[in-house]
Parts: C-alpha cells; structure tokens; sequence
C-alpha cells in the first residue's frame, strides 16, 4: 500500500537545520530601536485617529437623536389616532349631557 521508506531518528540526527547569525542578538535592541524610531506616528496621523473617533461619535449621538425624534412624532400620533377614534364612538348627545352635568355639579 505505501511503499515509502521509512526514516528513524538516528537517520536524522541531532544536527539543527537552520543557524543564527554569529552576533545576532548582541545588537538586537539596537536595531529595533533605530527601526521603531523612524516610523514614531506624527501629530497629524494621531490627530486623524481622534478626528475620526469624534465623527463617529457625533454620527452615533445625531442618529440617536433622529430615532429618538421620529419614535415621539410616532407615538404623539398614535395617541392623536386614539383620541379621535374614542370620540367617534361617543355620541355627541352623551358628550354635551356629560359636560353639562359637569358644569351644573361645579356650579352648586
């Protein structure tokens, strides 16, 4: 089925495959240093970011506003609708008895 060889450890060996450079980590820090320190971000990149953030803030905070708006002006016509059916189904003899009676009892 497979007839490929087989390979054991000891024809490995205990030699490692990949080598460092000789001295390489004497200076590591130094080089790290010296790349790092040429692409410290500017003022205008980091003012950039907030300005961004600040947009995205003031979007967040004007659309809340929007729904906010919209759900009132829903919800006052909702009553409004309410209002004026409950009135449709009064009759306005009742209606006109009922304030009249008020009046008279308030009168006294």
């Amino acid at each position: 089925m497979n007839n490929k060889p087989r390979i054991s450890l000891q024809d490995i060996g205990t030699e490692l495959p990949f080598s460092v450079p000789d001295h390489y980590f004497d200076d590591l820090a130094d080089r790290m240093e010296a790349a790092t320190a040429a692409q410290r971000p500017t003022l205008r990149h980091m003012m950039k970011s907030w300005l961004y953030m600040a947009a995205l803030f003031a979007g967040v905070l004007l659309l809340g506003n929007l729904a906010y708006l919209l759900y009132q002006r829903n919800t006052s016509l909702k009553l409004e609708n309410y209002e004026r059916y409950l009135l449709s189904q009064v009759d306005e003899g009742a209606l006109i008895d009922f304030y009249y009676e008020d009046l008279t009892e308030t009168e006294q």
